[in-house]
């Protein structure tokens, strides 16, 4: 056969693969924090699917393992967790100094792999009220959404009069980011919490939960008085409590502000969820997205993908707008479609921001679907 003339001459065809999309976090990521000397300090933590592991590196003695026992025990069941290591003491051979725990937590805050944190230390080396209550500051304070879990056993928990204990105190400092849970059985029932909460997938339909109600097998449920259940919830601390009717459920599903765990969750995979779109919408582009009307018309369209996830999922549901006007949304306006986004025009941004290539802001009013926690039901009989 002849040899023939390259096609090129004629056309020339690339080829252009866009970027593959950043991935967004795992909201189901817990990091179990002891102070075994098992785990290296250049290693730091180390990522587990079974307690029988944690078992072998660490020993079925350990805290750690006995931590990972419950977490692993939820249903369903969470698939993997880490182990990170609180460096308060060292090997002969380890070079370093010893750490404190708001030294090993901010150490730790270098790993976005994880975004719960429950300790697992041995009761002698449980650190104080100030030291947790550090942590729970920098927590609150970070950059990368985190929350924070704490089990405790104090009495003064129960007395509506005290207000030095833990849960008090967390909950006069409105932390938002730390839950705290009364158990008089294990050290680890918060733990057993968040298992529970961390295996919701924010990307299928209607799985978002409330963790009020729910089960916390491996712990002992507690057995008290009205007065000492109201007490509790006075003071945001949950509890995993009896029934009269043979039941018994966790209760209220608060983080030590009063915020209703599941939202804070659902919201910060909402956050994180649109950060991600938006910056994969800039990345994935092969060319560009203009500074034009129609460049935010597609910046909100990947957005709203994700908001229509978060109604799918539960998080977000039509209904009344309350909050204040937005756009063509007044007060007491329903949101039909439980969110709407909105961007002014391009022509209306302040040059100064045109000539830094900033996009115009986009602005979504969301509608939260909540859950029903209480029930009322009025009969009425006739003869």
């Amino acid at each position: 056969m002849a040899k023939g003339l390259p096609l090129n001459r004629v056309t020339n065809v690339t080829v252009t693969l866009s970027a593959r999309a950043a991935q967004g976090r795992n909201f189901g990521s817990m990091l179990i924090l002891g102070n075994s000397t098992v785990i290296p300090i250049a290693e730091r933590l180390r990522l587990y699917s079974a307690p029988d592991d944690i078992g072998d590196d660490f020993g079925v003695d350990s805290e750690e393992y006995k931590a990972a026992v419950i977490w692993f025990s939820q249903s369903p069941r969470p698939t993997q967790v880490y182990v990170g290591r609180w460096v308060k003491t060292l090997e002969s051979a380890e070079t370093g100094e010893p750490e404190t725990l708001l030294e090993a937590v901010n150490e730790l805050m270098d790993y976005n792999s994880w975004y719960g944190l429950h300790l697992a230390v041995p009761e002698v080396d449980y650190p104080s009220d100030a030291d947790i209550i550090s942590v729970a500051a920098a927590i609150e304070a970070a950059t990368v959404s985190r929350i924070f879990g704490i089990t405790t056993d104090e009495a003064d928990t129960l007395v509506a009069a005290t207000t030095t204990d833990l849960s008090s105190k967390l909950k006069a400092a409105k932390y938002s980011r730390t839950f705290i849970q009364y158990s008089t059985s294990s050290r680890y029932a918060a733990l057993s919490a968040f298992a529970r909460a961390f295996t919701v997938d924010f990307s299928a339909s209607n799985t978002t939960i409330t963790l009020k109600f729910k089960q916390e097998p491996g712990v002992t449920y507690e057995t008290m008085t009205t007065s000492q259940a109201n007490n509790l919830e006075a003071k945001n601390c949950n509890v995993y409590v009896y029934y009269e009717n043979d039941t018994a459920i966790l209760e209220q599903g608060v983080m030590s502000n009063g915020d209703f765990f599941d939202e804070r969750h659902g919201l910060d995979w909402l956050q994180n969820a649109v950060q991600t779109a938006d910056f994969n919408t800039l990345y994935t582009s092969t060319t560009k997205i203009p500074q034009t009307d129609a460049g935010t018309t597609t910046r909100i369209a990947n957005i709203e993908k994700v908001l229509d996830q978060a109604v799918d999922n539960g998080l977000f549901a039509p209904g009344i707008w309350t909050g204040g006007p937005l756009g063509v949304i007044s007060t007491g306006d329903t949101l039909t479609k439980g969110y709407y986004t909105y961007a002014e025009s391009v022509d209306d941004q302040l040059q100064v921001d045109r000539e830094a290539r900033k996009g115009v802001p986009i602005q979504v009013l969301g509608k939260l679907a909540g859950a029903v926690h209480y029930g009322t039901v009025a009969i009425t009989v006739v003869r």
